[in-house]
């Protein structure tokens, strides 16, 4: 199965995702969702069951929704 990219992005003016504003990455696959960051210097990555559960785990924490390309 090819991943499926997703992002977590701030809003625009109308309350939808904006893609100019993706603060984190990650692919999605039948198996589970992965995002990846930078953080002090170093990779990061964070484990989901799936694109929607990074969203609102992560959205959540900084005022993110889910965007997808």
């Amino acid at each position: 199965m090819v991943p499926v990219v997703f992002g977590l992005a701030r809003r625009d003016d109308n309350g939808e995702p904006d893609p100019d504003l993706v603060v984190l990455w990650g692919m999605e696959t039948a198996e589970g969702a992965v995002m990846y960051w930078r953080e002090d210097g170093r990779g990061q990555f964070a484990l989901f069951d799936d694109a929607e559960s990074a969203a609102e785990r992560f959205g959540r924490l900084f005022g993110l929704v889910l965007y997808r390309p």
